[in-house]
């Protein structure tokens, strides 16, 4: 009996051994994608951004802060879902950090780079320019996000422009709570006055179940362009 629970207990190690190896190579092969896209992205954006560029679609209104007052509401080419955006820079993670921004959140589209949320607001426009990202896997561009402070640097690089935004506040919600990406966070229906940011990743891992329970927020407001 004594020999049947040491050769049991040696086949858990083995497998726990296994098993740790496999999901050791499963994140160096999602990072090494994720290395791959982003290089692939950077090669796209260095290239015309013109309207018959594979990267843009159809066009889409934009209103610049201070526009609206003036009765300027110009139409931009919208990116494909899939494509390269803008270069997301944060101060606080050092100038290393500067990962390209995707347009769209799916799961094909976050393994490449943080994803815009298809139908918000542009860089620099009126409204929510809201992004999600990994915090884990995949060049876990976002892992660092709860390091975020009020006051914080959150710049966005998109078609030769440069938009600053400033961090206003951060919370933890559920993810259920989808108002956080609206026009104007939480108030559906209300008109945007100004341009924001929101950065949302994954925050609160089950210890159990290993599942993401909630979602970490983090909100800003355009003070430079």
């Amino acid at each position: 009996m004594r020999k049947l629970i040491r050769l049991f207990g040696i086949g858990l190690i083995l497998a726990g051994l296994v098993l740790g190896g496999l999901a050791v190579y499963r994140n160096w092969q999602r990072n090494h994608a994720y290395d791959e896209a982003q290089r692939a992205l950077r090669a796209q954006l260095a290239q015309p951004a013109g309207r018959d560029s594979p990267a843009v679609g159809a066009a889409t209104p934009r209103t610049e802060p201070g526009a609206r007052e003036r009765g300027r509401t110009t139409r931009e080419p919208a990116p494909r879902e899939g494509a390269a955006l803008a270069v997301l820079r944060v101060p606080r993670f050092g100038s290393g950090y500067h990962p390209v921004v995707v347009e769209g959140v799916g799961q094909g589209d976050l393994a490449k780079g943080p994803g815009h949320y298809p139908g918000s607001a542009l860089p620099g426009a009126v409204g929510n320019f809201a992004v999600a990202g990994h915090r884990t896997g995949w060049g876990e561009p976002f892992r660092r996000l709860d390091e975020l402070v009020r006051g914080d640097a959150l710049v966005v690089e998109w078609r030769g422009r440069t938009y600053t935004y400033q961090v206003t506040a951060t919370k933890t919600v559920k993810p259920t709570d989808v108002g956080v990406v609206l026009p104007v966070p939480n108030k559906p229906g209300a008109t945007p006055d100004k341009a924001r940011i929101t950065l949302t990743t994954c925050a609160d891992r089950d210890p159990v179940t290993r599942a993401y329970t909630h979602r970490l927020i983090v909100w800003g407001e355009l003070r430079r362009s």
